[in-house]
C-alpha cells in the first residue's frame, strides 16, 4: 500500500512525566518497547513524531517512555492505572493524529478511580490440571439458584477494569443487570487466564503455544470440573451458553463442535481463527451440533488496514455459511466502527445476551 506522512502530536505532557525517550508503540509494530525509529521530539510542553505509514492503516497505539534507568513506563489514566489505546484511521497524506495523555502508570495501579463497571459478586478457586483456577461469579439480587448460565473466557477482562490488560472491560455485570431488569436473569461464571492463554484457547499447535496446545485439557475441565461444581452449588442451569472473544471466540467455536450438546448457545465474538494456517476450518469438516445456536460477530475495523478489515468481515461471513449446515441457527452481527478490543465487545454483549435469553425462554 502507498505510504503516507503522518504527524503524531502530544499537545501537553502530563505533570510528572519522567525523563527519558518518549516513543510510540502499537499493534502496527507488535507493541515493541524499542524506541528506535518511533521516538518523539519534545517541543514546548508537548512532543511530536513524524512517521510514514501505509494509507488505510488502522492504528491502535500508546505512548511509552524509556527512562534513563532503562525502565519502560506506559501512559496511563489519571489514577496511575492502564489506559485504553488511542485509535486512528489513516486516510490522507499529511494527517495529524492528536494523542491526549492523562498520566502514566504507577504504583497506584488505578486505585481511587471511579468504577465504570460492576465487579463480580464472588470469587473462588477450583482445582484444575494446571493448578487452581479462579472462578469469578455474578448473579442478580434476589434471583433463584436455578438460572441460565453464561460461561465466559478471559474472565480478567469481563467485569471490573482493575485486572484488565487495556484498562477497559466488557462490563458483563452491568449488561446482566440490564437484562435481569427486562425479566431475563442469569448467572455468569468467568474464568481468568494469563500467560497460558495461547495454549489453553488455541487447540492447534502454532508458535504462540510453543506447538503444545492445551485446549482439549481445558475443555475437559470445563465439562467435568467447572460445570459439575456450579451445579452442586446452584442446581442445574436452565440452559447454558459459552462465550469469548478473539482466541476466546476460537475456543468457544471449537468447544461447541468438540462436545456437541454441552453448550446450547455459543457466543463467538471476533474469533481469531488464523492459527496453524486456519486449521479450524479443516478440523470442522464432518462435525455438527444440530441443536446449537451460534452468535458470530466481527467489527469492521479489525485488522491492520481498512482492506484487511474488509477481508476479515468477508471471512466471518464465509465462516457463518460454513457453520449453518452444522448447527440449528447462526446469527451474524457486524459492529460498525468496532475495533478488536474490550470496548467493542462491551458494546455488542447486550445484543448477544438478549438474543440468547429471549430465544431460550421461548423454547422452555
Amino acid at each position: 500500500m502507498t505510504a503516507t506522512a503522518v504527524r503524531f502530536v502530544i499537545p501537553e505532557l502530563p505533570p510528572g512525566t519522567p525523563a527519558g525517550t518518549l516513543f510510540l508503540t502499537g499493534d502496527h509494530r507488535g507493541w515493541s518497547s524499542d524506541p528506535q525509529g518511533w521516538a518523539f521530539q519534545r517541543t514546548g510542553q508537548g512532543a511530536v513524531l513524524n512517521a510514514d505509514l501505509p494509507m488505510g492503516s488502522l492504528l491502535s497505539v500508546k505512548v511509552r517512555i524509556l527512562g534513563t534507568d532503562g525502565r519502560v513506563t506506559e501512559e496511563g489514566d489519571a489514577w496511575g492505572g492502564r489506559a485504553p489505546a488511542h485509535k486512528a484511521v489513516i486516510h490522507e497524506d499529511g494527517q495529524t493524529v492528536t494523542l491526549s495523555l492523562a498520566g502514566w502508570q504507577d504504583d497506584r495501579q488505578g486505585r481511587g478511580r471511579p468504577p465504570r463497571s460492576s465487579p463480580p459478586r464472588e470469587e473462588f478457586a477450583l482445582a484444575a490440571p494446571w493448578g487452581e483456577q479462579l472462578v469469578r461469579l455474578w448473579w442478580p439480587e434476589g434471583a433463584p439458584d436455578e438460572l441460565p448460565l453464561l460461561i465466559l473466557h478471559d474472565g480478567q477482562n469481563v467485569f471490573d477494569e482493575a485486572p484488565t490488560f487495556a484498562g477497559s472491560s466488557w462490563d458483563a455485570g452491568g449488561a446482566a443487570s440490564m437484562l435481569a431488569g427486562e425479566g431475563h436473569p442469569f448467572r455468569i461464571a468467568a474464568l481468568p487466564v494469563s500467560d497460558e492463554r495461547s495454549r489453553r484457547y488455541v487447540p492447534f499447535p502454532f508458535e504462540m503455544n510453543a506447538f503444545n496446545p492445551g485446549a482439549d485439557e481445558y475443555l475437559d475441565w470445563l465439562r467435568d470440573g467447572l460445570k459439575p461444581e456450579l451445579e452442586r452449588r446452584f442446581g442445574p442451569p436452565t440452559h447454558t451458553a459459552l462465550a469469548g472473544s478473539s482466541f476466546g471466540g476460537l475456543i468457544t467455536l471449537y468447544a461447541g463442535l468438540h462436545d456437541p450438546g454441552e453448550y446450547g448457545t455459543w457466543g463467538v465474538f471476533s474469533p481469531a481463527i488464523w492459527p496453524a494456517d486456519f486449521e479450524l476450518l479443516r478440523w470442522m469438516a464432518g462435525r455438527t451440533d444440530l441443536q446449537a445456536r451460534v452468535w458470530l460477530d466481527m467489527g469492521d475495523h479489525e485488522g491492520r488496514t481498512t482492506q484487511e478489515a474488509a477481508e476479515t468481515v468477508q471471512l466471518t461471513q464465509g465462516l457463518a455459511e460454513t457453520l449453518r449446515p452444522k448447527v440449528q441457527e447462526v446469527q451474524v452481527a457486524i459492529g460498525e466502527g468496532h475495533w478488536h478490543d474490550e470496548e467493542a465487545w462491551r458494546a455488542r454483549l447486550p445484543a448477544f445476551l438478549r438474543w440468547w435469553l429471549t430465544s431460550a425462554s421461548r423454547r422452555q
